[in-house]
């Protein structure tokens, strides 16, 4: 059932990014434009703040990004999500993965609320979808560590 759901929303996310695709310029810029897109960053924040807060996480602060762990695993997606500048998780906080969840925090900045199209269009496989690369796959834990010899 939970394969459902998540093909449903990644099915959606990738029709909006085509829609998005075609309607392409001015209005994606305009989307995405750094007071929009801020704004948009700023409300998914306060909502994922307020979703810790309601499931009992325990909320610190690491640099810019609020840091939620405690949650339930239904609560966020794979080992923790961030959404806006708010990252959730039940225990997934080691420093390389909030510095993986750091860039998420950044590419949110950028693109706001549209940011959630643009993902599912890059697809949910995390080792070819764009935003989980630029964030580093190894840090977020999607590519095993290389041993130093």
């Amino acid at each position: 059932m939970a394969d459902r759901g998540s093909g449903a929303l990644a099915a959606v996310g990738t029709g909006l990014g085509a829609l998005g695709r075609r309607v392409g310029g001015p209005a994606f810029r305009a989307v995405t434009a750094p007071p929009v897109a801020k704004a948009g960053a700023t409300i998914a924040t306060q909502a994922a703040r307020l979703w810790g807060r309601m499931l009992g996480g325990t909320e610190r602060r690491v640099g810019d990004l609020t840091v939620v762990t405690g949650l339930p695993s239904w609560a966020f997606g794979r080992g923790g999500t961030t959404i806006g500048a708010t990252y959730l998780t039940a225990a997934s906080d080691s420093p390389d993965v909030l510095e993986h969840e750091e860039v998420h925090r950044r590419q949110w900045q950028r693109y706001g609320l549209w940011f959630i199209p643009m993902y599912f269009a890059a697809g949910i496989e995390a080792t070819t979808n764009r935003f989980e690369i630029e964030a580093g796959l190894t840090k977020g834990g999607y590519l095993p560590k290389r041993r130093q010899d």
